[in-house]
């Protein structure tokens, strides 16, 4: 899967909130001074062709656009991925870091740690 950048990730995830949409529903979403349209449909043809984004034709307003990933799998992808470059694919070094770096309370350390015996469990229950 294809690495977004931050503009084309601003601009799926205003898909990923609305669903199908045309540029011009796109561009109405953003507060003043909204984006051209020019760049918005150049970041939505970037979308496209790196196979995030799908279109149907709207008559004579173009195209609908819709999402072909949902954010769940992009953000999953994306985590896959930062945990294998800056952790070397160990889950335990970014916990460390989060608490090393007290980014987690004691409360979400202990539901972390409820979250991993509950997963056990059921592995061990299958």
């Amino acid at each position: 899967m294809d690495q977004l950048t931050k503009r084309e990730e601003e601009v799926m995830n205003k898909f990923w909130e609305k669903g199908e949409a045309t540029v011009k529903e796109i561009i109405a979403t953003y507060p003043e001074p909204r984006p051209s349209r020019t760049a918005i449909s150049t970041f939505v043809k970037f979308l496209v062709e790196k196979g995030f984004l799908g279109h149907k034709p709207a008559g004579n307003n173009g195209f609908i656009y819709y999402p072909l990933i949902e954010r769940e799998e992009y953000c999953g992808h994306n985590l896959k991925s930062v945990v294998q470059r800056y952790f070397n694919n160990s889950i335990r070094g970014v916990i460390s870091t989060l608490i090393r770096d007290k980014k987690l309370s004691d409360d979400e350390i202990r539901d972390l740690i409820n979250q991993v015996v509950e997963g056990n469990r059921k592995e061990n229950d299958d």
